[in-house]
């Protein structure tokens, strides 16, 4: 038997993370898990009176048998005359002796919010929103790009074999001194800005024209700038005659202990669909993920003029999200296309 559900607390973090890296079968100091990340995560906005962004479940002894996260946004843009509520569930988890507790869970997310997306996943959890009504928009692809070839001597899980025709393959491909100077002798310049403030509102709107995306406010990016585990960075995007263009926040992740380093465009937002600008774009990032040392630098690619910019830049995909959306009022256009990028999860800090 469970108690009532009920939102997160101060004084729940430390066995939280107990409860999820067990249930996930991670160390015990995972990242995602830390107290502090979980505070970050779940009680910033409680903290200032906003919606519970946790709820737990607890059996009669008080011991924590479930838990869902939910990250709210709003979808904007592109057919869709005024915002419109939704979020997406993470850290959701239900104990082995309580299986029903994650539906349970699931369904108090639901109450919150006029519709919902879900961003990957595992195979299990996949399954239960493909069961709770999300329809199955479309894929995201994930691309990456080696920066350094050293990166498959350190990399998990590749036997010596396939670590040598690797390495060679990608240092005879990259050229990184050469891309180094292309990139920057190029078009698009990048200005690293503490927070993000009232002059990214306009490349928010004119970014609606041409697709669908989740709510850019400067309260909601500046809270990723605050994150307590490694740092992440905001960038203006700069054109010619300093013109603002766009936003960027990127992150540098460890990976297998700590031996590498992959670089990530967490959000990367322009005011135009022009395939060019968008090139330039993830040149002046790929350079800049070089100058931090990420060994590889990944980016998403929801619309396809940001798929053709990636892949011009010399981006190969790798693999691909299910995006999927419950949204039985039929509020949010499903042609799209969307511009899903790793902010809209957790992927830009795990």
């Amino acid at each position: 038997m469970t108690r009532d559900i009920r939102p997160l607390t101060d004084g729940d973090l430390p066995e939280l993370s107990r409860f999820l890296t067990a249930g996930f079968h991670t160390p015990a100091d995972a990242s995602f898990a830390d107290p502090e990340v979980l505070r970050w995560k779940f009680l910033r906005d409680v903290e200032r009176g906003g919606e519970p962004l946790s709820y737990i479940a607890c059996d009669d002894s008080g011991a924590i048998v479930g838990h869902v996260g939910i990250c709210r946004t709003a979808f904007v843009g592109k057919g869709i005359e005024s915002p419109v509520e939704t979020l997406h569930m993470i850290d959701w988890l239900g104990s082995r002796e309580h299986r029903s507790v994650g539906s349970s869970l699931m369904r108090k997310a639901h109450a919150s919010a006029a519709t919902q997306f879900g961003l990957g996943g595992s195979n299990a959890g996949r399954a239960v929103i493909e069961r709770g009504g999300y329809d199955l928009i479309g894929q995201i692809p994930v691309y990456q790009r080696i920066l350094r070839p050293s990166y498959w001597l350190r990399v998990g899980g590749l036997s010596a074999a396939q670590r040598g025709p690797r390495l060679i393959r990608d240092a005879l491909r990259l050229g990184l001194q050469r891309l180094n100077r292309k990139l920057t002798n190029g078009p698009i310049r990048i200005q690293p800005v503490d927070s993000f403030g009232d002059e990214i509102l306009p490349i928010v709107e004119a970014a609606g024209r041409y697709a669908t995306l989740t709510d850019r406010s400067p309260d909601r990016l500046n809270a990723f700038l605050r994150f307590p585990g490694q740092a992440m960075t905001g960038w203006h995007l700069l054109g010619r005659d300093d013109r603002l263009l766009g936003l960027v926040i990127l992150n540098i992740v460890p990976q297998d202990g700590g031996k590498t380093r992959i670089g990530k465009v967490v959000d990367c937002l322009l005011d135009t669909d022009d395939v060019d600008s968008w090139t330039g774009t993830i040149l002046a990032l790929t350079c800049e993920l070089n100058r931090q040392r990420a060994d590889l630098a990944q980016v998403y690619a929801g619309t396809p003029w940001l798929a053709s910019a990636i892949e011009a830049a010399g981006f190969t995909t790798r693999f691909a999200l299910d995006f999927r959306l419950r949204d039985r009022g039929k509020l949010v256009p499903r042609e799209g296309p969307f511009h899903i990028m790793p902010i809209e999860a957790d992927y830009g800090y795990t």
